[in-house]
């Protein structure tokens, strides 16, 4: 499995709403709830940084050419 593909289906994994992992076959301990619950909040926060620095960035500018 190539890097794009594993790449691709994380973003598409954590683009989507968020959904706690359910395993009728298999109980997950707290840990493991906790440690994708933790990614998926960082990966969110991650993108809104990302958002917010644009944001910035525009302002300053808009600011710039007043």
């Amino acid at each position: 499995m190539s890097a794009d593909l594993v790449r691709d289906r994380y973003i598409a994994f954590f683009q989507a709403d968020f959904m706690p992992m359910i395993r009728q076959d298999q109980a997950q301990g707290a840990e493991s709830r906790s440690a994708y619950a933790d990614e998926f909040a960082a990966h969110q926060l991650g993108q809104i940084n990302k958002k917010l620095g644009r944001l910035i960035e525009l302002l300053e500018q808009n600011a710039q050419r007043s």
